[in-house]
């Protein structure tokens, strides 16, 4: 160093002193967001600071700070770099106090430096650690974020699937009601041209079998799009059951009042292992 190294004490802080001393804490104040400018104008104000005779302050307090902030946010090398300068800085202080004939008190001293190399070694050391624990915890954040949207992909998915089965269904109850209304119809257009009382009391039944059959159709429709607007919640309202064999003595009741003669044969019992939906 170019300026000649004073015993700490030999001058007051005012007004040099406190200027290193108020640069170095208000850059504190911009550490997370610039490290390394930060930890440049810290690790500039040691080595400026005490070879100008000025007592002991925060100035080395406000360099562990920035340094300990620097070993969280940055990589290890601007850390071990800063140390590296301050005590070289130091090292040329105290070989320069040294060939000027200082005492045992100088300034700097070799156990002097050892000590601050293991203070500041010691705070990088710890930056990384709290830097570890945070990418750990960054990194279960990031899993967890990324579980759970595997589970809503899933969700999804499974809901999609839910809505196809129930449009499948839906087309299937449609297509046996509107048969049937179809069927319905056309036995009463065939009764309505006959003269014969009985026969327009049967087209009049067919009319009705239409009419009811028709408003059970609008029934499961909205039944069923109603499962598909809440097929998301574990209980949807309106639900209704798909057909099963269980209903085949409804169908049946139903073409007969249209007028269609209809025999049932055999036992239509449900296959072994089958679900009340099969």
């Amino acid at each position: 160093m170019s300026v000649s190294a004073e015993k700490p004490g030999d001058r007051g802080l005012w007004p040099g002193g406190l200027a290193l001393i108020a640069v170095a804490t208000l850059a504190l104040a911009a550490r997370r967001r610039h490290p390394v400018a930060v930890l440049v104008i810290c690790v500039a104000a040691p080595p400026l600071y005490y070879p100008m005779g000025y007592p002991d302050g925060p100035v080395v307090l406000v360099l562990w700070v920035a340094l300990f902030t620097a070993a969280v946010e940055c990589r290890l090398a601007v850390s071990l770099g800063a140390v590296i300068v301050v005590n070289a800085g130091f090292l040329g202080a105290a070989v320069i106090d040294g060939d000027g004939g200082g005492d045992a008190q100088a300034i700097v001293d070799a156990r002097g430096v050892a000590s601050l190399s293991m203070g500041l070694l010691l705070t990088v050391a710890l930056g990384q650690y709290v830097r570890s624990r945070r990418d750990r915890a960054e990194a279960a954040e990031r899993r967890a974020a990324e579980a759970e949207r595997d589970r809503e992909a899933e969700a999804r998915r499974r809901a999609t699937a839910e809505r196809l089965r129930i449009a499948r269904e839906l087309h299937d109850v449609l297509a046996h009601q509107i048969s049937l209304i179809n069927v319905q119809a056309g036995a009463a257009l065939h009764r309505r041209d006959d003269a014969d009382r009985a026969d327009a009391d049967r087209a009049y039944a067919a009319l009705e079998a239409i009419k009811s059959a028709s408003k059970d159709t609008l029934r499961e429709l909205r039944g069923v799009l109603g499962v598909l607007r809440q097929a998301d919640a574990e209980d949807p309202a309106g639900a209704v059951p798909s057909p099963s064999l269980d209903r085949v003595g409804v169908l049946l009741e139903q073409a007969a009042a249209a007028g269609l003669t209809v025999r049932r044969a055999g036992d239509l019992a449900r296959p072994p292992g089958g679900s009340p939906g099969d």
